[in-house]
């Protein structure tokens, strides 16, 4: 089965074809341009591998110019490459404009893993949040905890209530990797990154999550909530003021990818809808 199908029907959610080819498009070239900032590329035929000056690792994906589609041995080329460099192993592509790709990455022996991609319709208001959310500045505080909270929550994937909670966290923190704490910082200093805390009264941070604008486009990435604190609506609050801060930049096209049918539920009830889907092929 390809991933395309057994997803819900595009044009039951109110998009045009030639919409959602536009908006594909436009989601592709951000996908190509957004590294280019912190990483230098390097061409394999017709992939493109992002290889990171600082920060965290990026992908090698299609190139937007290539004359042909990955093949097999072009795969396998970037995966040494990664290797050389010690970075995972990983190719990311729209496999809405890059059907076959899906099928050469599991020939060169990768798992390929189909996550929903959405693009912002009309924003709706979330429900109610047992908790609150708020824009984090470069020098907030509460940044380095943010993001533990946030990958205590990736941790622990999906949407159910966990047992993993403050003491996660705080042991999370207390390993944080500085020089990403910096380049984060950098990154929100540069307008590259928009950060937003999750927080619970007399708990303090539990979660957050990013949107990274290129231009008119932004993707919402790594929207996590500490498991203990999962179904109080921090996540849906969380992306909602990504969104609605995207949009009041002049952001016009607000994307993301959803790991699983139960996470991009969250987004669809704030107004997202399923325009195709992502794909992400590693080794395991």
């Amino acid at each position: 089965m390809t991933p395309a199908e057994g997803s819900p029907a595009f044009l039951d959610n109110g998009l045009s074809d030639f919409n959602r080819r536009d908006l594909l498009t436009r989601i592709d070239a951000y996908c190509d341009a957004a590294p280019r900032a912190t990483a230098r590329a390097e061409e394999y035929g017709s992939l493109v591998l992002f290889v990171a000056q600082r920060g965290w690792p990026f992908y090698a994906r299609p190139g937007l110019t290539r004359s042909a589609e990955p093949t097999v041995d072009e795969i396998r080329e970037v995966l040494a490459r990664q290797s050389e460099l010690k970075v995972p192993l990983a190719v990311e592509w729209v496999h809405d404009t890059a059907p076959s790709l899906a099928e050469s990455a599991r020939e060169a022996g990768l798992t390929v893993h189909e996550c929903p991609l959405l693009a912002l319709g009309s924003l709706v208001e979330p429900r109610p949040a047992e908790g609150w959310v708020r824009l984090i500045g470069a020098e907030d505080d509460d940044l380095e905890t943010i993001q533990a909270a946030i990958g205590v929550g990736f941790d622990t994937p999906g949407t159910a209530v966990a047992d993993a909670g403050v003491a996660e966290r705080d042991g999370a923190a207390t390993l944080a990797d500085h020089e990403r704490v910096d380049f984060t910082r950098d990154m929100i200093r540069a307008g590259r990154s928009v950060l937003v805390g999750a927080f619970v009264d007399g708990i303090g941070p539990v979660g957050g999550g990013s949107h990274n604008p290129r231009g008119q486009v932004s993707e919402i990435v790594g929207v996590g909530v500490l498991p203990a604190f999962r179904r109080r609506g921090l996540a849906g609050a969380v992306a909602q003021l990504l969104a609605r801060q995207a949009l009041d930049s002049a952001v016009t096209t607000v994307f993301c990818g959803a790991e699983s049918i139960d996470v991009a539920r969250v987004y669809e009830r704030l107004g997202f809808r399923r325009i195709g889907t992502t794909c992400i092929a590693s080794p395991r």
